[in-house]
């Protein structure tokens, strides 16, 4: 029970309110989304209302409680139908099962969500200051010659920036903060990493 309208003894009108009650066997949670993150869902962006069993993507929410770290795994079963106009935030609604879990989530408990997105193959990840204007990098040529580079930004995520296409494996990038870089200017690379995108420093 949520709220009681009435007490023991107490005479009601037909009609009345006299309570009200929750089902806690499973427990929906909203999720305010940013409208440009959809991108990265299985949801299409004109999707309102409830989502096809398909395209439910999988939640995980966690909470901090009583000195426990809690868990719970989910589905985002619906989105609402309007974008808030301040935030521009898309509200998803997640849904878990109760009695599935060995605590269950309460109602009014404030949650982390990780909801799984879409996969993508062939992506570099390189560290935010690489990019030069938003959309270059600047590459480091056979004859350790700097190179502008015009890339293909997937998405921009804390301090890494996730790279779709402008790049081929081996390719060296110059991570450095060059006040003055000038496209064929001679450098001196050191070696910071050793993946399928050399990182160097220009000295």
């Amino acid at each position: 029970m949520r709220a009681k309208s009435v007490d023991i003894g107490q005479f009601v009108a037909r009609g009345q309110s006299i309570a009200t009650v929750y089902a806690n066997s499973s427990v929906e949670v909203r999720l305010p989304v940013a409208d440009r993150q959809l991108a990265f869902l299985n949801i299409p962006p004109t999707q309102r209302g409830e989502l096809p069993v398909q395209s439910q993507p999988s939640v995980k929410l966690t909470a901090n409680y009583a000195g426990q770290q809690l868990q719970w795994t989910g589905t985002i079963v619906r989105t609402e139908a309007e974008i808030d106009r301040s935030s521009r935030m898309v509200q998803l609604v997640a849904r878990v099962d109760n009695t599935s879990t060995d605590v269950a989530i309460s109602v009014g408990q404030f949650v982390n969500a990780e909801i799984s997105g879409r996969s993508a193959e062939d992506i570099f990840v390189l560290p935010r200051s690489a990019l030069r204007n938003d959309n270059s990098i600047l590459v480091v040529d056979n004859q350790n010659k700097l190179r502008f580079r015009d890339i293909e930004t997937l998405r921009l995520y804390e301090d890494t920036v996730l790279i779709s296409g402008g790049l081929v494996p081996g390719e060296r990038i110059c991570i450095s903060s060059v006040q003055t870089a000038i496209d064929g200017m001679v450098v001196d690379p050191s070696m910071v990493r050793n993946d399928s995108t050399l990182a160097v420093g220009a000295g």
